[in-house]
């Protein structure tokens, strides 16, 4: 049972943290109070009520700030229940299975919203993850506030689960920061062992959807995400003005789309369409950061809506994407309209730390025929000239014809396996190179025997998107001193990283999500499995 599993978990780490603790002179309070709430927390959601309900007697007299001195006598005779409980369960059961549990399960499920979890309890939130992923939902980890959110930043989660109590900082930190960045209407749901009123009040007044005590029911966890998921589909199918940028969202372009097939169905009215997207925005958001980005797109969208037609719609269609519906327009009209809006583009500057800098804009202009009329035909044309437009140098227009027609899209992604095991390298290079390329896809196969050769080498090409199996120990570098090397330059956006562990121990996998990995998979692991895990997170991250 996925409860069994976990129960094992937790009292593992519960023997491990009382070791540590009994080759010291003492403990603060602070210790054993952060101890009690986590384990409050966490015991409750994975079966173990009778420990949820002595951690919450035993944490009501301590003070979290409280730094005086426990000895070993002190905490032994005071956490004595629990000591005698891990002792009855290691007489009772194998306690070192959870060293061989795999902690991945395969999610064949591509289309559903990420959900991010923001807890340093390694138990909790691999319990989560287990929960939420085996009914089908897409689930991210952040073991600190600083790395959550930069995954919010990232990649958009549409459910936020943040604990109060981080390593790095406080949740409501994280709160604010959310606040101020607005992220497409994502949920925010506070989820803590420490319910009292002044942390509820707290919690909603900034901004959090939800506050969810600690521990929290299996059955109750999965209404709340499919309640919540539901309630946003609804929130964004009513809404037609994207936020940021308060021009015309996708969801009006399509309606606006349909209605134009249908005049060109009753009259034969021409219009055409364009697909823009800004030039190099990714180095916008790195250089500048993603605050100073939103600041370019806002600009972008202005310049646009104060230089086009009164007939024109002009929407946004996603991250960096927009799209211009042209009515009773030729394609070389609309062409003539998209030059003239790029070479004001050209002209403008964007101010950041005192730093001026310009930013451009390709496009695909295709005008309706009686053989493209249909959404997803012509903006693929669209599509395919923008992708012309962008592999000839970019800053340009480019009109769809059967030239642009012959040259098609696919998406770029390298799969790299860095590991010392020859036998395990082998394995997912062969069966990832017998993959066949598909229309929207080409994928290359490249492994490494450590991460200091893979450092060394010409790895990384922009107009790829990676995949880094990274195995945790390796000679000369570790995978953490990789992981931290690629966490340097590159971002969730472009590169996802999958550690491969034996899990030794937990500290491990806190230490590697901690510093930007992804996600983990546990040695020995199914390379089925891990295919078709790997082919959900190329479909969700880069489609």
């Amino acid at each position: 049972m996925v409860k069994e599993k976990y129960q094992q978990m937790i009292y593992k780490s519960m023997y491990e943290n009382f070791q540590k603790w009994d080759e010291l002179e003492f403990v603060t309070e602070r210790q054993i109070y952060y101890f009690l709430h986590s384990l409050k927390g966490t015991a409750g959601s994975i079966g173990l009520c009778e420990l949820t309900t002595i951690a919450s007697e035993k944490i009501e007299p301590l003070n979290e700030n409280e730094e005086r001195h426990w000895s070993k006598s002190e905490w032994k005779s005071y956490l004595a229940p629990i000591i005698e409980g891990i002792s009855f369960y290691q007489t009772n059961f194998n306690v070192q299975q959870v060293e061989n549990t795999q902690l991945i399960s395969t999610d064949n499920s591509y289309d559903q919203e990420f959900i991010l979890i923001i807890d340093d309890d390694i138990v909790f939130i691999s319990y989560l993850k287990d929960v939420l992923e085996k009914k089908g939902h897409s689930v991210i980890v952040a073991y600190n506030g600083k790395r959550g959110l930069e995954l919010i930043y990232e990649l958009k989660p549409s459910i936020v689960f943040l604990d109060i109590m981080l390593p790095d900082t406080c949740g409501f930190s994280i709160l604010k920061n959310v606040k101020k960045i607005k992220k497409d209407r994502m949920f925010v749901a506070v989820m803590s062992s420490n319910d009292c009123k002044e942390n509820r009040i707290r919690a909603y007044d900034m901004g959090a959807l939800d506050f969810i005590s600690k521990p929290i029911e299996e059955d109750i966890l999965n209404s709340y995400v499919t309640n919540r998921l539901a309630y946003r589909k609804e929130l964004e199918q009513s809404i037609i003005i994207d936020e940021l940028t308060q021009i015309y969202n996708r969801k009006f372009m399509d309606s606006q789309l349909i209605k134009l097939i249908q005049q060109y169905n009753r009259n034969k009215e021409p219009f055409a369409l364009a697909i823009a997207d800004l030039d190099y925005f990714k180095k916008v958001n790195d250089t500048y950061g993603h605050l100073v980005g939103d600041e370019v797109l806002k600009g972008f969208a202005d310049l646009v809506m104060n230089s086009k037609r009164e007939q024109d719609v002009f929407c946004r269609y996603g991250g960096e994407e927009f799209v211009m519906l042209m009515p009773q327009t030729t394609v070389d009209q609309a062409y003539m309209l998209l030059e003239q809006l790029r070479e004001s583009m050209k002209q403008k500057h964007f101010t950041a730390s005192g730093a001026r800098f310009q930013v451009t804009f390709s496009s695909g202009v295709v005008e309706a025929t009686t053989k493209n009329l249909h959404p997803k035909k012509i903006l693929e044309e669209a599509d395919q000239a923008l992708y012309n437009a962008k592999e000839f140098g970019r800053n340009q227009t480019v009109m769809f014809d059967s030239l642009t027609a012959g040259v098609q899209k696919k998406i770029k992604v390298k799969i790299i396996v860095i590991d010392d095991v020859y036998i395990i390298r082998n394995l997912i290079t062969t069966h990832f190179e017998n993959w066949k390329s598909s229309e929207n896809f080409d994928i290359e196969v490249i492994s490494y025997g450590d991460g200091v050769s893979f450092l060394n080498s010409n790895w990384y090409t922009p107009n790829y998107k990676y995949i880094i199996l990274l195995d945790g120990m390796m000679p000369e570098m570790d995978g953490i001193e990789v992981l931290k090397k690629i966490r340097e330059k590159h971002t969730s956006n472009d590169v996802i990283i999958s550690m491969l562990t034996g899990l030794k121990g937990e500290n491990y996998v806190l230490e590697a999500l901690e510093n930007g990995a992804d996600d983990y998979i546990v040695k020995p692991f199914n390379i089925i499995d891990v295919s078709t895990r790997i082919m959900s997170l190329i479909k969700r991250l880069f489609i």
